[in-house]
C-alpha cells in the first residue's frame, strides 16, 4: 500500500515537473501549456449498495491536482471512509486514486468536469464470530469515475460539488465461512469541496 501510494504522488510531482519545463515554449499552434497545481479538501456522505452492506455513511479526503491546461489534468486523492457493517462484517476502509480529469469552463467562473482512474484501497475487518471475535486486513483495486462542478470563488479558492463511483470486492471465501456471500459493494460518493490553486 506505501508503495502504491508513493508512485502516486511521484507520478503527480513528476508530471508537474515535465509540463513545468514544456510550458517555457509555445508551439505556436494554439494548444497552449499553462500549468496549475492546487490541493484541496472535502467531506461527504457515502450511499453503500449492497445487499448486506445498505447504509448511509461519511467521508473526508485530500486531494492534489496538477493541470496542464484548462481543460486536462491528473488529480491524486486520499479517502477515508466511514466504518461499514453488516450482522459478521465491519469494515473500515480508506483508499488512494489516481485518475485524470478533463474539464469544461462554462463561464469565466463556472465549469463542469468528469474523471476516472484507478483506486487503491485497504481496509481493517472486524469479524464477529458469535463465539469470539478477529480482526483482519483486505485491500484490492478497482476503477472508479465521477463528474463534478466547480465555482471560482476567488482568484485562488475554488468550490466544487462531487459524485464519485467506487467499488470494493472481497472475495467470501477471504472473510469467513459465516459471510453468505462475496462482498461487491458499490459506493455512492456526494462531496462538498474548497480548493486551492497556487
Amino acid at each position: 500500500m506505501v508503495k502504491k501510494i508513493s508512485s502516486a504522488v511521484l507520478f503527480c510531482v513528476c508530471s508537474s515537473t515535465a509540463v513545468g519545463v514544456l510550458a517555457q515554449s509555445d508551439g505556436g499552434n494554439g494548444w497552449r501549456l499553462q500549468p496549475e497545481f492546487s490541493v484541496g479538501g472535502g467531506y461527504g456522505v457515502t450511499k453503500l449498495k449492497d445487499e448486506d452492506f445498505n447504509e448511509d455513511e461519511a467521508a473526508k479526503k485530500a486531494f492534489a491536482l496538477v493541470k496542464f491546461n484548462e481543460y486536462i489534468g491528473v488529480e491524486t486523492a486520499y479517502i477515508d471512509f466511514d466504518k461499514a457493517r453488516n450482522g459478521q462484517v465491519e469494515l473500515d476502509p480508506t483508499g488512494v486514486t489516481l485518475g485524470l480529469v478533463l474539464e469544461a469552463p462554462i463561464t469565466q467562473r463556472f465549469s463542469v468536469y468528469a474523471k476516472g482512474g484507478q483506486m487503491w484501497w485497504d481496509a481493517d475487518a472486524r469479524l464477529d464470530l458469535e463465539v469470539a471475535e478477529a480482526t483482519d486486513n483486505y485491500d484490492g483495486d478497482e476503477t472508479f469515475w465521477g463528474v463534478g462542478t466547480k465555482f471560482q470563488l476567488t482568484e485562488h479558492l475554488d468550490f466544487k460539488i462531487e459524485y464519485e463511483r467506487f467499488n470494493f470486492d472481497i472475495s467470501r471465501d477471504e472473510v469467513d465461512v459465516l459471510q453468505r456471500r462475496d462482498i461487491n459493494m458499490d459506493v455512492d460518493y456526494a462531496s462538498a469541496n474548497l480548493q486551492f490553486t497556487f
